[in-house]
């Protein structure tokens, strides 16, 4: 009796989950970033409560049955047999619906930027869940043919509805045709970063989880204005073409965005992989802020890996690898570009085209704040570094010092404003740099190619930092055949505390001195020039071609 009732009391469970519907809730919301705007315009905004949504069947082979949530305070009248209509309620704009299919279509009217609006919801997950989402819930097929541009807008709409979340992308070749707006608190996370056709365990192919923009003149990604706290994690962004795609397009003109991170992101074959710029009507003065690029590959991207055209911007781009394709006219093939920015830190970063393809320039800046380059390297680049290379007399006219720090470039750095270079344990090459007296030196510690026993770099020309003025400089002293040069100061020097000179008696005073050096003669007679011994010491100057001791 007992273990009948007890298959029974589970058949009545099985028969209520059965019949049991799917909860589908949210807001007349639109994701959407716009350009057009006159005022201050978020790219998630609403459209009033009594707007109607229309909710589509997705699945003809079962009888569309859907209900009203149970004190939600929203309306729905079903229409056809395959549609219905639903209003949100007036008292916290949200709509709510119950189903027997995991998924329905709903459609209204947007604003005047955005217009028809569509997106795929999905039912709402277990609580456990919450804030975790999947995109094969949106429809998504990931076969590499099958458009889902409409399972990630979907997506993102959902999050948006709740205020942020973790899209997870499956392994999978997603395809998407038309830009995909970001909203806040956003997690896009895939399976790994590798690129595809890159060689890895000696294995070439496609990179499991990956994104990939269909056609010319478009972006995958968007982010508009009033965003925050983005971060896209181990997944590949391609672009079938590089005519004029971005992999991330962010734009603004009042409201700025903030806090982006990409972690092990690869940006392959757009014509910028992450293109950031101020939109007009506010003279560029949008903020795109606060950005951490933390071991992405940007590979062979036409014109940039990273643009930026925004004003007082803060970049932090570390363990990360440029890949350029070749410099040619239409095709700049740099690795980042930087206009009015704020401040920029590159640390253990590497850049490099080919030997017999050159690549365009490593980091290409109008003008900025502070500027610091740690452990990094570019090779076989058209340049290293270009510092106001269109020669903007308003560029650069700022004491932030710009600092290079353990770094190697052979490439050329080019200097035309007027900046402070502080640059520490760097090796360079015999003629890298190209400067006039606008650039400020203090080097210390640096060598150059020509010095000592490096390979390779034996007889090239001697240019140092070229023209420009040498505020101070470390020396070095002779090593095999090449000659040292002593410590320089370029200005008066003020010592907090006594200076001691090298002491030595009168016999071991070195010969061929040049004239104002100075040492300490430990057994030299004071006012005898030349110096005489037989005293108690004196400083001895060269004076004359001869030693003076005073």
């Amino acid at each position: 009796m007992k273990m009948t009732v007890t298959i029974a009391a589970a058949v009545m469970a099985l028969a209520a989950g059965i019949s049991a519907q799917n909860r589908f809730d949210g807001y007349n919301v639109i994701v959407d970033a716009v350009r057009t705007h006159t005022k201050a315009t978020c790219a998630v905004r609403y459209v009033p409560p009594a707007t109607t949504i229309t909710i589509t069947d997705l699945n003809p082979s079962t009888p569309m049955k859907v209900t009203s949530c149970g004190g939600s305070g929203a309306s729905l009248t079903q229409k056809t047999a395959t549609t219905a209509q639903v209003r949100a309620a007036d008292t916290d704009y949200e709509w709510c619906f119950q189903g027997e299919d995991k998924a329905y279509r709903i459609t209204f009217q947007g604003d005047q930027y955005s217009g028809p609006v569509t997106y795929i919801v999905a039912a709402r997950s277990d609580e456990r869940s919450r804030g975790f989402f999947n995109i094969r819930d949106f429809g998504a097929v990931g076969d590499g043919q099958t458009d889902d541009t409409i399972a990630f807008k979907s997506a993102m709409a959902a999050m948006a509805t709740n205020n942020g979340g973790t899209l997870t992308i499956p392994d999978g070749d997603y395809v998407v045709s038309s830009p995909v707006t970001v909203p806040s608190g956003v997690i896009i996370q895939g399976t790994n970063g590798l690129h595809s056709m890159a060689s890895t365990s000696d294995l070439t192919r496609k990179n499991p989880a990956r994104i990939t923009l269909k056609g010319t003149k478009t972006s995958l990604f968007r982010v508009g204005e009033c965003t925050e706290n983005v971060s896209f994690r181990d997944i590949e962004l391609y672009s079938l073409s590089n005519d004029d795609t971005n992999g991330l397009e962010a734009y603004g003109s009042w409201i700025s965005s903030q806090g982006f991170n990409f972690d092990r992101v690869t940006f392959q074959n757009f014509n910028r992989g992450i293109n950031a710029y101020g939109l007009p009507q506010t003279n560029l003065s949008w903020q795109f802020d606060y950005i951490k690029i933390n071991a992405c590959r940007f590979i062979f991207n036409r014109d940039t890996g990273i643009y930026v055209n925004s004003r007082n911007t803060d970049w932090k781009i570390m363990g990360s690898l440029f890949v350029n394709p070749r410099k040619q006219p239409g095709q700049n093939a740099n690795a980042m570009h930087f206009e009015r920015v704020g401040m920029v830190l590159i640390q253990d970063t590497f850049s490099g085209g080919f030997s017999n393809a050159l690549g365009g320039t490593f980091i290409n800046i109008l003008d900025s704040g502070t500027t610091t380059i740690i452990g990094s390297q570019a090779e076989a680049m058209t340049a290293s570094i270009v510092y106001n290379g269109v020669e903007n007399p308003n560029a650069g006219d700022y004491s932030y010092p710009i600092t290079i720090v353990n770094s190697i470039f052979e490439d050329p750095i080019i200097f035309k404003a007027r900046r402070t270079l502080v640059s520490t344990g760097s090796l360079y090459g015999a003629k890298t740099w190209s400067a006039d007296d606008r650039l400020r030196v203090y080097s210390t510690g640096d060598r150059f190619c020509y010095d000592g026993y490096i390979l390779g770099c034996r007889g090239l020309g001697k240019a140092n930092f070229d023209r420009a003025t040498i505020v101070f400089m470390t020396g070095q002293p002779s090593e095999g055949q090449v000659k040292g040069h002593p410590t320089f100061f370029g200005t008066d020097v003020q010592f907090g505390s006594g200076v001691q000179f090298p002491a030595m008696p009168v016999n071991t005073l070195p010969a061929g001195k040049p004239n104002g050096t100075m040492v300490y003669c430990s057994d030299c007679r004071r006012n005898t020039t030349p110096c005489q011994p037989g005293g108690n010491g004196a400083p001895a100057m060269m004076a004359g071609n001869q030693w003076s001791c005073l």
